[in-house]
């Protein structure tokens, strides 16, 4: 069985990409239907830097 995590910045989601889940949507239309999940954070941590905006998918195939 295929599914994802997406993990996004706060800053994304209906700020940046409307009401409607235009981003999953996005995502679904590149990778096909799948059980996906995920939640908002407030950044990404990559060694010693802190990222803003970002969005993480993580996909178990």
């Amino acid at each position: 069985m295929q599914y994802a995590v997406y993990y996004t910045c706060l800053g994304r989601g209906r700020y940046q990409f409307g009401e409607n889940s235009e981003e999953l949507k996005m995502i679904r239309d590149e990778l096909g239907d799948f059980p996906l999940m995920g939640f908002f954070a407030n950044g990404e941590i990559s060694h010693n830097r802190l990222y803003g905006y970002t969005g993480v998918l993580t996909l178990f195939v």
